[in-house]
């Protein structure tokens, strides 16, 4: 049976709901002929007659007849699997994604995907896993997260990284209210002379803001390094330190407690947030619709 073709299976499949050479021959599109030497074919390969002729048509052997509903549940597995997938129906789908994102990212996005998830695809959940790994790229090549959010790293990607654009940020300062050398604006001065918070997902010390500063010659003092956002806002509240963020954080932060956002007092180029997956998921319909929902509210921003 190794060597049985599979399109001589599809035709005896035919053949015995048919009972007839020439209505398989119409129902698979084939000649008579073509028909008939298939069943040749079959009889040489299985040892049996399969069908035998009778009067107004053929009758399948025992043999036959004890193949008839295996062989018909396994042509149609067999065409279930290599179907074009299935359409994906996101109200009533059940699914997980693993996703990585950075604080920052979990921040901005979150809220506005779990608020969609919960009128559309109530069924679907989503586990976040720290984006503070060193290369998020091999994390996705090996299957252990289906997303990533965050700042696409200067390196070279892994082959078979997708991405795709989310949104542009840009860079503001905070601090606090009744800050006793901070009133309304930032000068280049007091930012440098000025202690700083500064976040470091991967705990090491310089970013863009450094070297935007040594440029110029100067260098900031960092009196407070932490690994999230999370306590931000707070150590701003509670002290006269002074922190550089995307102005998406700074604008939320401002509305709930008294900080002032202030524009930097040098040019600060922005970044890039993007959404990274493997390409084995790229057209993978549940994926794609993820993909497609996460891009929505990013746009919305």
């Amino acid at each position: 049976m190794a060597n049985v073709d599979l399109n001589l299976l599809f035709v005896l499949n035919a053949l015995l709901e048919t009972r007839s050479v020439t209505r398989t021959a119409r129902r698979l599109g084939l000649t008579q002929s073509a028909v008939s030497h298939a069943l040749k074919r079959l009889r040489v390969t299985m040892g049996d007659e399969l069908l035998v002729r009778v009067p107004g048509g053929m009758a399948p052997t025992a043999r036959a007849c004890a193949l008839a509903e295996p062989l018909r549940q396994a042509l149609s597995t067999l065409s279930d699997v290599v179907a074009s997938p299935r359409a994906f129906e996101p109200s009533t789908a059940q699914r997980m994604f693993r996703v990585m994102a950075a604080d920052f990212a979990q921040f901005v996005l979150l809220p506005g995907l779990l608020g969609l998830l919960a009128r559309c695809a109530p069924g679907i959940d989503v586990w976040v896993v720290a984006g503070a790994l060193e290369d998020p790229d091999a994390a996705l090549v090996a299957g252990e997260v289906d997303l990533v959010i965050g700042v696409p790293g200067r390196g070279h990607r892994l082959a078979g990284v997708q991405q795709r654009r989310l949104f542009e940020e840009r860079f503001v300062c905070l601090a606090r209210t009744g800050h006793p050398e901070v009133q309304g604006k930032l000068t280049l001065e007091q930012y440098v002379s000025l202690p700083h918070a500064f976040v470091a997902p991967r705990g090491r010390a310089g970013g863009i803001v450094d070297d935007v500063l040594a440029e110029r010659g100067l260098v900031r003092r960092v009196a407070l390094a932490v690994p999230n956002f999370l306590v931000v806002p707070h150590v701003i509240l509670a002290s006269d330190l002074i922190v550089t963020l995307g102005s998406r954080l700074g604008k939320a932060f401002e509305k709930t407690w008294p900080l002032q956002v202030l524009d930097p007092p040098v040019p600060i180029p922005g970044f890039t947030v993007t959404l990274s997956w493997h390409e084995r998921w790229h057209g993978d319909p549940g994926h794609t619709w993820m993909r497609s929902q996460v891009a929505s509210v990013a746009e919305s921003l």
